[in-house]
């Protein structure tokens, strides 16, 4: 870890050396000039040199050019736990300590030490120097400087050497302390942008919730689906409204499906090529009822089931296709369901709407068919009745007359033509 941080700050080890030099010789020099310990107080500098090359030097990680921001997340646990929390106390020991053993003001040395951990999250925030600000930071600082300065108590009191409470450093420490709070309270609130990680935001933990079991949900589908041979690499989410799609992706291919209505959409291998298979039409609507039953119990019921084929012989593919009708109305609910000859799932499509209560239908199929004629000139070819969301309308039953390549679409209880662009149209 040690040496990990080194690497992520260039220069680290020469900008120390530098700065020791800097800030040691002339405060040795001056020490013994004055016949005061000099051991004690290079050793002083020596740490707050360490302390500003580590903190204080640009790097290549951290909110680089995003403004003054500060993570304001909760410290606690992990500035006991994180290597890098605990790192930070540990650098903040030494000054304090020998802070202590030089002026012997314990508390005006720690409330330094303090504010000085503060000052230098706040040039963090403040500059674009590739360093993160957080409280996290500023309390492991902070405990690292009051361990130091506790640290220096016991070693006077252990030598035998004076180590009491002064008034003049009551008051300076105690000045110091409301004074310096109140200025970086101050320029934090100001200038520096709080902010809270995605984990500890109130509204991505109620969607962590929210989404809570959707994973093994739509993880189960995929292994029905593709195999247990293709294990789901992803599972991302998508809100809409009140609800998420929640999508699995496997080497194999993609599923998707509503959350927390548990309503399987659709899902389809990526290599869609049908392998050879011996299974009959009756056999394949077998297969499809089945998932049909397991994954789509309440969609079918009442639905009219009809097989399809698609190509010949080995590698033919049966379409199993579920549809309910309510007074010869088709309702919004589809499932259409891909089966190999080989008894593969290869793909299926549902769209899982309750039946709506729709108007009584007036006009006829004949109707629907001149209508559409009178409407686009061409000839028809075939209508289905089918219930549709309008748009400004609600559900309505709208007959889907066929004219050569297109279609035309009819209100069902007025007879008028209705835009495409007005309704919700998948289909049959």
């Amino acid at each position: 870890m040690i040496d990990a941080s080194i690497e992520a700050i260039p220069g680290l080890l020469l900008t120390f050396g530098v700065l020791t030099l800097i800030l040691a010789l002339p405060v040795g020099l001056l020490a013994r000039v004055r016949q005061k310990p000099v051991a004690v107080r290079v050793m002083c500098t020596v740490s707050v040199a360490g302390v500003c090359a580590v903190t204080l030097l640009p790097t290549d990680g951290g909110p680089v050019g995003r403004g003054a921001i500060c993570d304001v997340s909760s410290p606690f646990p992990q500035v006991f736990l994180s290597s890098s929390a605990l790192l930070n106390v540990a650098l903040f020991v030494p000054a304090p300590f020998f802070g202590v053993l030089v002026f012997r003001r314990f508390l005006t040395v720690a409330v330094v030490a303090v504010l000085s951990s503060g000052c230098i999250e706040l040039i963090q925030a403040e500059g674009a120097m590739g360093r993160a600000c957080s409280t996290t930071d500023i309390v492991a600082n902070a405990t690292g400087a009051l361990i130091g300065t506790a640290g220096g108590v016991v070693w006077l009191r252990w030598r035998g050497q004076e180590a009491r409470w002064r008034k003049t450093d009551a008051f300076w420490g105690v000045g110091l302390a409301v004074v310096g709070a109140m200025v970086l309270t101050g320029v934090f609130q100001t200038s520096v942008e709080p902010y809270l990680p995605l984990s500890e935001r109130d509204d991505v933990k109620a969607q962590e919730h929210a989404l809570e079991g959707s994973d093994a949900w739509i993880t189960a589908a995929a292994k029905d689906v593709f195999g247990a041979k293709a294990p789901v690499r992803e599972v991302v989410s998508e809100k809409r409204d009140a609800r998420h799609l929640v999508t699995a992706s496997t080497d194999s291919g993609d599923i998707s499906g509503w959350w927390p209505e548990k309503k399987l959409v659709q899902a389809a291998y990526k290599d869609n090529r049908a392998e050879a298979g011996s299974l009959s039409m009756s056999q394949a609507e077998a297969v499809g009822t089945r998932f049909a039953e397991r994954w789509f119990p309440e969609e079918i019921r009442g639905a009219v089931r009809k097989v399809r084929m698609s190509g010949t012989g080995e590698t033919a593919v049966y379409m199993v296709s579920y549809r309910r009708y309510t007074a010869g109305v088709m309702m919004p609910m589809r499932l259409s369901i891909m089966v190999t000859s080989a008894g593969r799932i290869m793909n299926f499509s549902a769209r899982a709407v309750e039946d709506p209560d729709l108007p009584k239908v007036v006009v006829t199929e004949d109707e629907a068919g001149r209508l559409a004629h009178q409407y686009s000139g061409r000839t028809t070819q075939g209508a289905v009745l089918l219930a549709q969301r309008v748009t400004g309308r609600g559900w309505r039953p709208v007959w889907m007359v066929g004219i050569e390549t297109s279609d035309v679409f009819l209100d069902a209880v007025t007879g008028r033509r209705i835009p495409r662009t007005s309704l919700d149209v998948e289909r049959p």
